[in-house]
């Protein structure tokens, strides 16, 4: 072997490195050169020169075949490379090498690969040597590389090549599918079917039909000796008018290629042309384009040559003829199969957009090209978004046509599809809307509706799977608007009862804890639920209708956990009744109260206080406490303490009158508002007083009331727990899941904090695991939102106060500008950003900076929180010791006055060995010092790194870090 040859190819997707990472160390381990490039190939790129030549240098290919690397555009392309390559010498067998993760092998293409002994991927290190060594004994066996494989002859083409082209995408799946059927009968232990290999490719105009048959013959070409011939037919002949024109072709073909006809009559010719193929006993590919429609099966066999030598591929718009071969059905192209053909068609953030142009056109192959031909050529003039709009009452003439001559049962069918989601539907919900539509009875729904589905399936304008069937976004826009009268309300009650079938209670109405179980999306039909999601943004679909679903997806999200998007559906059932049945309407209150209940959890305070005040003006009386709930939440989360209080008080007295699972949810809630308002020791009594005390939600105020009171070990127990209950109940994505989150790794750092040498490399891996919460907060809940802002805040004092003070700040300030936008300067959140960015000033020694940041800090804090309160304190403690600090504040009697103070008041709330009380002793005890003395400590605080570490512990107490 040369220097610069490879005995193994390893192909894998990127979604399988780490595997794939321990078969080349393995391989190499027995001294075989592995070649494993790291990089990505997109769809529109071509094969890089560094893979093409690892390739051909390389004696086998390795192909580990996860269901993932089916998927993948790179894998396909150096699986289909080396393939090719294999084929010259006759086989694969033995150059390349499979190792499937998965149960099944259905996902492993082309069917040959299925045909050979794959292997299981070796777990052991003895079953990773043995496998080394299996893979060492095939390649020693092997003649060369693949690229040193003598090639074949030129395979013959009539009437002549075809031309590539290349604006199509390489459809590598379809490909492999194709080649499968045809190679079927080859197979029969993996893949039944007949001897004489026969693909039917078949799908609506302009899906690629033709395309593909072309990219396959060019592709494969190398195994096809005995030529590769195209009989392109004119798709609106008839019956004998195809058998006449397709006996006239094979007769010019017969005549170009020196085959002789002379007194063979067309009855025999099919027979005489299989006779001399098989004396050649040499592969050919026979291609059929655009087989009529309507056609029956007797002159499709006609069509066929009757010769285990010859591959036959059939392209039609009907899914027909399965009995004669293997079915290739084109649906749309994947999403980024789809975005490769509108490349440089749109600008930088516009990648959304040009996703849904995608989804709109249904991955549909003629429409995308058509698509990225107009937006490059007007780009500038004309966004995607523009375009998107121009194009969705676009139909195409071809399928109109087609569609004017369905009968009604068909045309029913695809009225009703038009109003669900993009997605598969099953074809019970199907006959059920249809029955609904026409007042049909069951049995007189199947007479009409089996025959209908079946002609639609054959002309290809629906795709059956199973007993789910879906129609092409391009079907339904050349859909008239005649077929779709009375559908949409027939479709959306036949959803609701699918979703519902025998519940009728209004869970908007019953309180939370009396609610019925209701399952989960994942435990309904996903496909229904999808349609019941894309139903309800339908304006036209009536009220009644659109009220079951909302409160049904509202109820379904909540139970798993997506309450962002429960807290959207409910407060929508909301404002629909309100404007349906009035705003005095009690059903119309109860939803208010849900959906405010519901927007509290996500924070989403202040549509939250308007709902539940608009519920309490004339409250029905079994949702007057869920309305009393939401407001006094949704005020607190405002900042609004002071209103918020009465509300709590009135819920207190409730107590007694609530059930258990309401009462300790009320606690739990009050404890939280008590901890905000800096009263610890009633709200730890408050917790005492829940009679669950593994609730989640208990845990998580019980770690945070630690985390206060200087606790950090037992307030990341308390959170470890509360994280582990919200991941029992389902509710790992829930809002205080992630609040609890926070709360483990701030509480990690805190205890982190009382070692002697308080930051380290575990204390960066909190940091950067707190960045991760903050990311994850925003990305679900919005950045806007007081939780995420609130997380945001306390990542920028944690990074500010351990590790970088100016990065620290960058990122308080960034939160401030966000919560401007939803928050007023007296927010606690907003206040607490100027107490953050005292902290980053202060690391920094800029005392005049440190005073501006704490004293606004502390003069908002005192108006909204109180004077005792325990942020107010901390910032009159910082205000204090910045005036002290700075270089003419000696003997600043005011400033001393303020440390003192605070340091009290802080003792009164947290004891003295709270860190913030220290920190008062200190600062006290150094302002005492003389001039020159405490100027030079101030100085050492620049050296801490270097200090002892007890030094460094006393100088972080006086500097404060949170």
């Amino acid at each position: 072997m040369g220097a610069d040859e490879y005995d193994v190819f390893l192909s894998y997707a990127g979604h399988d490195r780490e595997q794939a990472r321990d078969l080349a160390e393995a391989l190499r381990r027995v001294k075989l050169r592995v070649f494993m490039d790291e990089r990505s190939i997109g769809h529109h790129e071509s094969i890089t020169g560094k893979v093409t030549e690892g390739v051909l240098r390389s004696a086998v290919l390795l192909a580990y075949y996860s269901r993932a690397y089916a998927t993948r555009p790179a894998c396909q392309l150096e699986l289909t490379f080396a393939f090719l390559l294999a084929q010259r010498s006759g086989t694969v067998q033995g150059r390349i090498l499979v190792v499937n993760p998965e149960e099944g092998s259905e996902h492993v293409e082309p069917v040959e690969l299925r045909d050979l002994k794959y292997r299981r991927p070796p777990v052991s290190e003895d079953e990773r040597r043995r496998f080394a060594k299996e893979v060492a004994e095939l390649v020693g066996a092997l003649p060369g590389p693949l690229g040193a494989v003598a090639g074949g002859r030129a395979p013959h083409w009539w009437p002549g090549e075809p031309l590539p082209d290349r604006g199509a995408i390489q459809r590598y799946a379809e490909l492999w599918r194709l080649h499968s059927a045809l190679h079927a009968g080859a197979s029969p232990l993996v893949e039944p079917g007949p001897r004489m290999g026969v693909a039917v490719v078949s799908g609506l105009p302009g899906s690629g039909k033709t395309t593909l048959a072309a990219q396959y013959a060019q592709a494969f070409a190398a195994a096809f000796p005995g030529g590769a011939h195209w009989f392109a037919l004119d798709p609106g002949l008839s019956g004998s008018e195809v058998l006449i024109a397709y006996r006239r072709l094979v007769r010019e073909m017969a005549a170009a290629t020196r085959v002789p006809l002379d007194g063979v009559d067309d009855e025999h010719l099919r027979s005489h042309l299989a006779g001399r193929v098989n004396e050649r006993a040499e592969p050919v590919l026979w291609v059929v384009d655009q087989v009529p429609e309507g056609v029956s099966d007797d002159v499709v066999r006609e069509l066929l040559i009757p010769s285990r030598y010859v591959r036959t591929v059939l392209t039609c718009r009907e899914d027909r003829f399965t009995d004669l071969g293997g079915p290739v059905r084109l649906d749309g192209l994947r999403e980024a199969e789809g975005l490769a053909l509108l490349k440089d068609g749109y600008e930088v953030g516009e990648e959304a957009e040009a996703v849904r142009l995608v989804r709109d056109l249904g991955g549909h192959p003629q429409d995308l090209r058509v698509a990225g031909a107009k937006l490059r050529a007007g780009r500038g003039m004309i966004t995607v978004a523009e375009y998107r709009r121009a194009v969705t009452g676009a139909a195409d003439d071809v399928l109109a046509d087609i569609l004017r001559e369905l009968d009604a049962p068909a045309l029913t069918v695809l009225g009703l599809a038009s109003f669900l989601a993009p997605v598969p539907f099953p074809s019970g919900l199907l006959s059920r809307a249809a029955a609904l539509l026409h007042g049909w009875s069951r049995q007189e729904t199947q007479d009409r509706l089996l025959p209908a589905l079946g002609s639609l399936v054959r002309r290809c304008l629906v795709v059956s799977a199973g007993e789910s069937v879906s129609v092409h976004a391009r079907v339904l826009r050349a859909l008239p608007d005649t077929a779709q009268h009375g559908c949409l309300a027939a479709v959306g009650r036949a959803v609701a009862e699918r979703l519902a079938p025998s519940d009728p209670v209004d869970l908007a109405i019953a309180e939370p804890d009396s609610r019925p179980d209701t399952p989960a999306a994942e435990a309904l039909e996903p496909e229904v639920v999808a349609h019941a999601r894309h139903l309800v943004g339908q304006e036209e679909l009536p009220g009644e209708i659109a009220e079951v679903l909302l409160s049904r997806l509202a109820a379904i999200d909540e139970r798993a956990g997506n309450h962002v998007s429960a807290a959207g559906y409910a407060r929508d059932l909301a404002e629909r009744r309100r404007h349906r049945h009035g705003p005095g309407d009690p059903r119309a209150r109860a939803a208010a109260t849900r959906a405010a209940l519901l927007l509290v959890t996500v924070a989403d305070y202040a549509p939250a206080a308007d709902l539940a005040r608009w519920a309490l003006t004339a409250p029905p009386p079994r949702t007057e406490v869920g309305a009393l709930h939401a407001l006094a939440a949704a005020l607190d989360g405002l900042g609004e303490y002071a209103e918020a209080e009465p509300y709590w008080e009135r819920l207190e007295e409730q107590l007694p009158r609530m059930s258990d699972g309401r009462a300790d949810r009320m606690r739990i809630d009050r404890a939280r508002a008590l901890r905000q308002r800096g009263r610890l020791q009633d709200a730890t009594a408050m917790l005492t007083q829940v009679t669950a005390s593994e609730l989640p939600q208990r845990l998580l105020e019980k770690a945070l009331l630690h985390a206060l009171t200087s606790r950090p070990r037992v307030a990341r127990a308390a959170a470890e727990k509360a994280l582990a209950g919200f991941e029992r109940a389902g509710l790992a994505r829930h809002p205080l899941a992630f609040e609890a989150a926070v709360a483990l790794v701030d509480a990690e750092l805190a205890a982190f904090a009382h070692r002697p040498m308080p930051f380290g490399k575990v204390d960066r891996e909190q940091l950067a695991r707190m960045k991760e919460l903050c990311e994850e907060y925003e990305r679900t809940l919005g950045p806007t939102n007081p939780l995420a802002l609130s997380a945001k805040v306390g990542y920028g004092i944690n990074l500010a106060g351990w590790q970088d003070a100016d990065a620290g700040r960058e990122v308080l300030e960034a939160a401030d500008e966000q919560a401007s936008a939803v928050l007023d300067e007296l927010h606690p959140i907003r206040l607490r950003v100027r107490y953050g960015l005292s902290c980053a000033a202060l690391r920094a020694l800029d005392f005049p900076l440190v005073s501006e940041h704490a004293g606004l800090a502390f003069q908002g804090q005192r108006l909204v929180l109180g004077e005792r309160h325990p942020d107010t304190l901390k910032s009159l403690l910082q205000l204090g010791i910045a005036r002290q600090s700075a270089p003419d504040g000696r003997g600043d009697p005011e400033a001393r006055e303020m440390i003192t103070q605070a340091r009290r008041g802080l003792s009164e709330v947290y004891g003295v060995w709270h860190d913030e009380v220290v920190r008062g002793y200190i600062a006290e005890a150094f302002g005492a010092l003389p001039r020159p003395l405490f100027d030079g400590m101030i100085q050492a605080t620049t050296l801490a790194s270097k200090a002892p570490a007890k030094v460094r512990r006393a100088l972080k107490d006086l500097l404060g870090r949170e």
